[in-house]
């Protein structure tokens, strides 16, 4: 993958920076849609997912800085399921 096939709201977003978009670039395909949907009833996920109901950016932002927790723990396929959600 490339660093330009990243969706802009992620490159875009702040969170992330050059070392962190490196490493999401690293991967060789996005987690698929199933892999995605299964990762969200993950207890840490559903909390997380839970705690913003009725606030969609806040639970946005939230899940960025937690995905760029994932990317510093070398946890690159969950980042992508966390944001992908």
């Amino acid at each position: 993958m490339q660093k330009s096939d990243i969706p802009n709201f992620i490159s875009s977003s702040g969170v992330f920076n050059a070392q962190d978009l490196e490493q999401l670039a690293s991967i060789d395909q996005i987690p698929s849609d199933q892999e995605i949907d299964s990762f969200k009833y993950e207890p840490e996920i559903q909390e997380l997912l839970n705690a913003f109901i009725g606030d969609e950016n806040t639970r946005i932002t939230h899940q960025l800085l937690k995905a760029k927790e994932f990317l510093n723990q070398g946890r690159i396929e969950e980042a992508w399921k966390l944001m992908l959600l």
